[in-house]
């Protein structure tokens, strides 16, 4: 038998398989962080999915725009678009602080909408090109 056992012998979840878990019985939200462009100025897509349970993930675009207000210090240009009522893509254009802007959103988020956030992102260095779609 393959993984880590539980103090009561049953195998240990991975954390991937505990966050799909929250996601589909949790109001909660995933975050993934792709980094687009790998010239200056750097581009990254953050694709905000909103759990099921969420009841009212149309707060998403409000809480970008205050967002974009209160951290506009860190990034040059941004944006979101709706792709459906449960899921956004928040576009990033900066310089040096775009990984800041990024975190700094994501626990804003996690905060006015009073859920966990759920993180998916590859390290903010790594460049993934943009024919990499979303998983």
């Amino acid at each position: 038998m393959d993984g880590e056992l539980n103090s009561d012998g049953n195998l240990k979840n991975t954390k991937k398989e505990e966050e799909k878990k929250l996601f589909q019985e949790q109001p909660c939200i995933k975050i993934i962080r792709r980094q687009i462009s790998s010239s200056t100025p750097l581009r990254c897509k953050l694709k905000i999915q909103a759990s099921k349970k969420l009841e009212n993930p149309e707060k998403i675009e409000s809480i970008f725009k205050e967002a974009k207000g209160k951290f506009r210090h860190m990034a040059e240009d941004l944006d979101i678009e709706e792709s459906n009522n449960e899921e956004y893509i928040v576009n990033i254009t900066s310089g040096m602080y775009r990984c800041e802007w990024c975190n700094n959103f994501r626990k804003f988020l996690g905060k006015e909408l009073n859920v966990k956030v759920i993180n998916q992102d590859i390290n903010c260095n790594e460049y993934i090109p943009s024919r990499t779609k979303f998983n």
